[in-house]
């Protein structure tokens, strides 16, 4: 039977972030479930406002909340936003009445020692959890131990110590497992204490999902270098560009050797045919070019990581990662039963890694469309290419960080088919990212387009360092403790800034050139039939 614990706001309505942060709790485990208060009977308690608030009066307030509403509320924790003191102590953070399954938490000035509000609204529903586990169990006051959930933080920006280290003393462990005072916990139950702990500390693992978006997928090894400081993924999925980059993740590629790599990389080598093949190949194969090499470029950084395999499987990925667990998901489309799923621990498991990969890049048009089961694969981004709806119906509880390839209306011209294949492979997603808004990293890399496979190293620079400042901001908007300052933010956003305004000049000199050579062109083959026919 899971512990229900009910979260209320008193004096003010805090809603919205306590029903953030109990989601955040309930979507790791199912033994430790939080239930806000239900919105006809929140009102007697948005109006209990005293000018401070004394525990034992929130302890009538809540027993008279039982009384009134009735129903099954074996445990209360209340939140206010007001300085809170007891008894014995004039200032608080929170207090409890675990024998009876009460606890009260101010939000009061919470902002001066933590700057994630959700994440301290989640510590303290945790560490109020553990008390109604063992009621008897007494905070203490030992300095060797501050990094214990059940520490008193009488100096309170100790409070991080405890909220960063997710640990919990062995003294406390001892009492907490104790069968004379304290109910026993199952392995379930411990092992859904420390899955929320390792959400409170930013240990607990998420999932990276990353649109498609063709050369413009180097944007997120430089997002990823400033990412993966607070975060760690353990699920790594994405379409096309998105497929590239998390298989590679998921071979045990770091952000910073994804960077080398593609730096060094000229893109035009995917484009793998003979000029006076690329007719013929469009013609017979409805694509341009054969897309071999870069099925064996992907085949030889996977043989890098993972030595010794032959074909190295999409099963195989996990093998670089020591069996950590993690693992890779990306997509495809075919006619007809639309998505096409390659899954390392799932679907297609025992498909190539380099070839799944390969399906998952296949421009209409640009490339040749391989064959599974006898028919056709294209492009993951023709139907998936921000996969983070299709992700998240197969896994709806999952914490994840997203990496969207986007940009504004962009009115500066650009070659046709790098346009028309943005539309065409973008598809209707900006609702998926208003959405998620709180997860989501949005890449601006106008105006660099899907199929500029002739990026110059300038332009390379560029979708780097505009991955890493969208990155910042991103960062930035979660107000994360220890996260970036404002200088650091507005310095990488200048930089990105300053080399787009130079490769949009440098592009719209070469369209410059480019107009004046066909004129002179134009001008020369007029001269010349003037000649010839004055000759006559």
């Amino acid at each position: 039977m899971a512990y229900l614990i009910e979260v209320m706001s008193i004096g003010s309505d805090e809603y919205p972030l306590l029903t953030s942060a109990a989601e955040a709790l309930n979507a790791v485990q199912h033994e430790f479930q939080y239930r806000v208060t239900s919105e006809s009977q929140r009102e007697p308690g948005i109006s209990f406002e005293p000018e401070k608030y004394l525990s034992s009066d929130i302890w009538d307030f809540l027993r008279r909340h039982k009384e009134t509403f009735g129903g099954n509320r074996p445990f209360i924790i209340a939140f206010v936003n007001a300085p809170l003191r007891s008894p014995e102590v004039s200032n608080l953070f929170g207090s409890h009445q675990a024998q009876e399954g009460f606890a009260a938490v101010t939000l009061y000035q919470s902002t001066q020692y933590v700057s994630e509000a959700k994440r301290y609204c989640c510590y303290w529903l945790v560490r109020y959890s553990l008390s109604f586990v063992n009621p008897l169990i007494k905070a203490h006051k030992d300095p060797t131990r501050k990094f214990c959930y059940f520490h008193f933080k009488d100096y309170k920006p100790d409070l991080r110590l405890s909220m960063d280290s997710g640990r919990i003393c062995d003294e406390c462990k001892t009492q907490l497992s104790d069968r004379t005072i304290a109910k026993p916990l199952s392995a379930e139950e411990n092992k859904a204490l420390k899955s929320m702990r390792d959400v409170v500390s930013g240990d607990f693992p998420h999932a990276l999902i990353m649109k498609g978006g063709g050369v413009k997928g180097l944007a997120f090894a430089g997002a990823l270098q400033e990412i993966e400081k607070y975060f760690w993924f353990d699920v790594h999925v994405g379409a096309s560009a998105g497929a590239i980059t998390a298989v590679l993740l998921a071979a045990n590629y770091s952000p910073t050797e994804l960077v080398e790599t593609l730096r060094r990389k000229s893109f035009r080598d995917f484009l793998d045919a003979r000029f006076w093949r690329v007719p013929w190949n469009l013609l017979v194969k409805q694509g341009l070019y054969p897309g071999e090499h870069f099925r064996v470029w992907m085949s030889q950084l996977l043989g890098a990581k993972i030595p010794g395999l032959g074909d190295i499987r999409m099963s195989d990925l996990p093998k670089a990662m020591r069996n950590t667990g993690k693992h890779a998901v990306i997509y495809a489309c075919r006619r007809g039963s639309g998505v096409v799923v390659f899954d390392s621990r799932g679907e297609r498991r025992d498909t190539g890694a380099a070839f799944a990969t390969r399906c998952s890049m296949s421009i209409p048009v640009f490339f040749f469309a391989p064959e599974i089961e006898g028919r056709q694969v294209f492009d993951g981004g023709l139907r998936n290419n921000f996969p983070l709806t299709r992700f998240l119906q197969d896994e709806p509880k999952k914490p994840f960080i997203a990496l969207y390839l986007g940009e504004p209306d962009y009115s500066g011209r650009r070659w046709f088919w790098s346009e028309l294949l943005d539309i065409w492979i973008s598809g209707e997603e900006r609702e998926a990212v208003d959405s998620h808004a709180e997860s989501v990293v949005v890449i601006d890399t106008a105006p660099v387009g899907t199929v500029d496979f002739g990026l110059t190293d300038l332009e390379k620079e560029f979708l780097l360092k505009v991955g890493k400042a969208a990155a910042l901001r991103f960062l930035q908007t979660r107000r994360l403790d220890n996260g970036p300052d404002a200088e650091t933010v507005q310095a990488a956003h200048r930089e990105a800034e300053d080399l787009r305004r130079a490769i949009k000049q440098r592009r719209r000199r070469r369209r410059l050139v480019r107009a004046l050579l066909l004129a002179v062109l134009l001008i020369a083959a007029v001269l010349a039939f003037w000649i010839f026919f004055a000759v006559l």
